[in-house]
């Protein structure tokens, strides 16, 4: 009985250090994952934003010329 149980152990020793080192070997690729996508996204996202900016000065140019502010009070007579 003595041996039965000490390849019982042996064994599910072996299988948890091979099951732990691939859930770490898991983790490591998702982090770098992760940090990747990180990069890549905060630098579509500074894209967009700088979009956005230019977009946003066109409309205030539009909004505060003289022209569109004097056709705004004739279209509400």
């Amino acid at each position: 009985m003595d041996a039965l149980l000490f390849v019982t152990v042996v064994v599910a020793v072996v299988v948890g250090a091979k099951t732990l080192k691939s859930y770490l070997a898991y983790k490591a690729q998702l982090r770098e994952f992760e940090i990747n996508h990180s990069k890549n996204n905060q630098s579509d996202l500074a894209v967009e934003v700088a979009a956005l900016k230019s977009r946003v000065e066109v409309l205030e140019k539009i909004v505060t010329d003289k022209s569109y502010t004097i056709e705004r009070e004739i279209r509400a007579l």
